[in-house]
This record gives C-alpha cells, structure tokens and sequence, in this order.
C-alpha cells in the first residue's frame, strides 16, 4: 500500500516532521496502551513544534487544543 500513495510535496514535508518529532520518543510499549497513549501526547507536543516552521495554522490549531478555554464543543472549530 505505501507505494501506491501519492507523494505530494506538503505530504512529504509533513511526512519529515513526523519522522523528526518521533525521533526521541519510546514508542517500545504496548500498542494501544496507557503509557502508548501518553508517548502519542508527548509526540502532538513536538510534532506541533515542528508544524510551526512548514504548517503555522496547523500548529496553531493543535496549540489551540491544549490551551483553549474549557467548552463542550470543538475548541479549534472556529479558529481553521
């Protein structure tokens, strides 16, 4: 299947800020677990540290998900 993807640019460039946040993190947990689950947290902080430089409105609304007031609804619906 991976080499049946289209390979787009903006598609690579995230692919590469993917690659380099996960670069540090220990993913050698149980798939589906807690601490996995808490690895992936670490991972959507550094990979919105990456997004900045390529992706800001991406960073921005993954920034926006940690730190946006309490609500019920979606906290970056109106921000994309």
């Amino acid at each position: 299947m991976r080499g049946e993807l289209e390979n787009t640019e903006h598609d690579a460039a995230l692919a590469h800020a993917i690659v380099r946040a996960a670069d540090q993190l220990r993913f050698d947990n149980r798939p589906g677990s807690l601490d996995r689950q808490c690895t992936l947290g670490l991972f959507v902080a550094a990979l919105s540290d990456r997004l900045a430089l390529e992706f800001p409105r991406a960073a921005m609304a993954l920034h926006e998900l940690v730190f946006a007031p309490v609500t019920t609804g979606n906290p970056v619906e109106r921000e994309v």
